[in-house]
């Protein structure tokens, strides 16, 4: 199953250690919520499976 979840709005990072753990993009983003920032998807580290020239291949977890 393919998805779209935008561009990576913002990074988590350990300070101590410099080290990424997570990547933020964008919910779901529709012109009566678009300036809530509750709607951000954060996606952990351990979840990025490969990073590319436009894009970054992300193993979500199913429910």
């Amino acid at each position: 199953m393919e998805e779209d979840y935008g561009y990576v709005q913002d990074v988590t990072a350990d300070l101590e250690s410099g080290v990424i753990t997570s990547i933020i993009v964008p919910g779901n983003t529709n012109k009566i919520n678009i300036f809530l920032n509750n709607n951000e998807i954060v996606i952990p580290w351990k979840q990025i499976r490969c990073i590319g020239e436009d894009i970054i291949l992300v193993e979500v977890e199913s429910y």
